[in-house]
């Protein structure tokens, strides 16, 4: 298998999922001039865009493949760390509607 080749189950050469001009700019899914989104099966395209927003902004901007295009509408983009954490401090503020879900009825 050659690195940044999509194959056919035939080993015949696809046409890469990086479609579209980047313009040489950034982007998260070009490495090296290399399409990364060809070296990837499905369920790692839908990681990435699951847990990474650059990885889910620029997906647009190198493929007009429909089937990935399909999975910004139908993958949601998972909440981080930071907000994961700051989730926690909130229910861990003393809400007294929350403190009912800790067991603690007297609100102390």
């Amino acid at each position: 298998m050659t690195i940044g080749r999509r194959l056919d189950e035939d080993g015949k050469e696809l046409p890469s999922y990086c479609d579209l001009d980047t313009n040489g700019g950034e982007n998260h899914w070009v490495d090296g001039g290399i399409c990364m989104l060809d070296t990837m099966n499905k369920a790692q395209i839908v990681y990435s865009i699951e847990h990474n927003p650059k990885a889910r902004a620029d997906l647009p901007k190198v493929t007009s493949h429909p089937e990935l295009l399909e999975l910004l509408v139908h993958v949601p983009l998972l909440s981080t760390e930071d907000e994961d954490q700051e989730t926690m401090d909130r229910l861990q503020s003393g809400s007294p509607f929350y403190d009912l879900f800790r067991g603690n009825l007297s609100n102390s």
